[in-house]
């Protein structure tokens, strides 16, 4: 039987400690890898992720969206694991405002976290990766495409990262360092269950497998993408709607 297998691979998960980010970082466990668990303010979430994993857990604070911190995180896991085999750029905030309303501290904070902190954890994980290799995974979001959900700063922070991947894919192929993405809607987490705008009944309505994707699919695939199962998908996209976005 096949079966994914991360054994030995040391992993970076940023925004590890809920929702999308603990289901990567506990599958990613299960599949044999060492998995570093990012958090900036929610230790207690942080800590509460590890213990699901058990050994196979460790746990690193940083601010992403501040280069010299995660220079500092990229140098903790250089000298204590020698290698970053794979990274999970998953952190990511919004909030809701169409643009005539959105402040503009609002922009740059969404900015700063869902490009910039991407950005910048690549920039400083490179340097490791490119010594053995490695799989880097990019959880963008299907308003690249649609434009909807989050705003207009949401949407447009998320298809940056379209581009951003698949230069990574270019430039860094021959380092054998693959880099994808997931385009990812209607995932069941507290982000989306407290979200105030539209009703989720009606846009599950609009799936058609009618029913939200739970935290757990998105891990899957992630875990796959890092495997050597996935070795040549490089500079992909792949959209985990249920069909919604072009039925």
């Amino acid at each position: 039987m096949l079966a994914i297998d991360l054994k030995d691979k040391i992993a970076l998960v940023t925004g590890a400690s809920r929702g999308i980010g603990k289901s990567c970082a506990i599958t990613l466990a299960q599949a044999g890898a060492k998995v570093i668990i990012n958090y900036n303010q929610n230790k207690e979430a942080a800590e509460e992720t590890a213990r699901s994993i058990g050994d196979n857990a460790d746990i690193i604070q940083g601010d992403i969206t501040n280069p010299a911190k995660v220079e500092e995180m990229m140098d903790i896991i250089k000298k204590k694991y020698g290698r970053l085999d794979i990274l999970i750029n998953n952190a990511g905030t919004t909030t809701e405002y169409k643009l005539e309303d959105l402040p503009i501290e609002d922009i740059h904070k969404v900015f700063e976290v869902n490009m910039f902190g991407t950005f910048y954890c690549t920039k400083f994980a490179l340097p490791i990766m490119k010594e053995k290799g490695g799989s880097i995974i990019n959880i963008s979001s299907t308003s690249m495409y649609t434009g909807a959900g989050g705003g207009a700063h949401y949407a447009a922070s998320k298809s940056a990262l379209l581009g951003f991947t698949r230069n990574l894919a270019k430039d860094y192929g021959q380092y054998n360092i693959r880099s994808n993405a997931l385009a990812v809607t209607l995932v069941n987490t507290e982000l989306l269950i407290n979200r105030k705008t539209g009703d989720l009944k009606s846009k599950i309505e609009n799936v058609p497998v009618k029913r939200l994707c739970e935290p757990e699919e998105v891990g899957y695939l992630a875990a796959f993408l890092a495997s050597d199962m996935a070795g040549y998908i490089n500079g992909e996209v792949i959209t985990m709607d249920g069909g919604r976005t072009y039925a």
